[in-house]
């Protein structure tokens, strides 16, 4: 296993690219010019099962992202960032696609996805009831638990949008274990009513005090419905134990949060702008590439940004060097 976990979300039916992502720890420069090429790769064999819709909740105050859990005729073997095949069928015509597990118990899993307005697929997801029939099938990619490394004290998560939700599912699991990490989770959200799966984070906060905590960065604090202060604060007094909120993106407010990058793995999930910037940031701070993993919902060809990698970089380098962080933490509030 290297530790560079690469399991972009293509269709699992058709051909897919998988980037080879970043295994250098040479400066930018040379990490940048060194990316290795996409590789095409056959569509895998697919053995499909039947299974109906338990439950289609929202779990985002902005309804936009949504939880679906089916229900298969026998029980099931997988495990959070397990990458499957999910299809069903609207007025004729077959849709079909990737989806990462959020969790799995007996006959039942779940996965969270969002909702894109004119999307082929997921609006007419996000219309199904309870009792819909579905199909699903398929067991890629390496689920998170597999892919931490074992001598680690902590496990930090990273992730952009619906792309939390695998991360939930993992540190439900993980924290029942006595002898198990400390696990940091932080999830990039555009506004505040877009932060999902705040009703689980804040379970795992409570009954968990001492080994999890949980972060959202709201990238467009003050934008026409993106939240205020105001508003943030109403939150936190409407409920639970709660997560920090933090202005801004994810690869500029969270190196300070994170006090050290030693014995720590990093588990990155999302937009693949995100993923490879803070990978390579990572990398060029001195983080070691076995303690990196990550998987790319979309966005997967784009380049990383220079800049981006440096605040990355930087922050990090500054951590460990014992400088104090500078973030501005601007509230702590619950998201629930």
């Amino acid at each position: 296993r290297t530790g560079a976990r690469v399991s972009q979300a293509h269709h699992p039916l058709a051909s897919m690219h998988i980037n080879a992502g970043f295994a250098v720890r040479s400066p930018l420069v040379a990490l940048l010019a060194t990316t290795r090429p996409a590789v095409r790769m056959a569509a895998p064999e697919i053995e499909w099962q039947d299974a109906v819709v338990l439950s289609n909740t929202p779990v985002a105050d902005s309804q936009a992202t949504r939880q679906l859990r089916v229900k298969a005729a026998g029980p099931l073997d997988y495990k959070p960032g397990h990458i499957l095949g999910f299809g069903f069928e609207e007025e004729g015509d077959s849709k079909q696609g990737p989806y990462t597990v959020t969790r799995s118990s007996g006959s039942t899993l779940d996965i969270v996805y969002r909702v894109i307005p004119d999307g082929r697929k997921t609006p007419g997801m996000a219309a199904m009831a309870a009792g819909a029939p579905v199909r699903f099938g398929g067991r890629f990619g390496t689920p998170i638990d597999e892919g931490i490394a074992p001598e680690v004290e902590r496990v930090v998560g990273i992730a952009t949008g619906a792309g939390l939700a695998p991360l939930v599912g993992y540190a439900e699991q993980a924290l029942l274990l006595e002898d198990g990490p400390r696990i940091e989770l932080y999830g990039g959200f555009a506004s505040l009513e877009d932060a999902c799966c705040a009703t689980e984070l804040d379970a795992l906060a409570a009954a968990h005090p001492a080994k999890f905590s949980w972060t959202a960065c709201i990238s467009r604090l003050g934008a026409a419905g993106a939240g205020t202060e105001e508003e943030a604060a109403a939150k936190r007094d409407a409920g639970g134990a709660g997560g920090a909120w933090v202005s801004g993106r994810v690869t500029s407010a969270v190196p300070p949060l994170l006090r050290t990058t030693r014995r720590t793995h990093f588990h990155l999930i999302g937009n693949g702008a995100f993923v490879k910037e803070f990978k390579a940031g990572c990398l060029e701070a001195g983080v070691d590439e076995g303690r990196l993993t990550s998987e790319v919902y979309f966005n997967g060809k784009s380049e990383p940004d220079p800049d981006a990698v440096a605040t990355v970089a930087s922050g990090l380098r500054r951590l460990d060097a014992g400088a104090e962080p500078e973030a501005e933490v601007v509230a702590v509030v619950s998201m629930g």
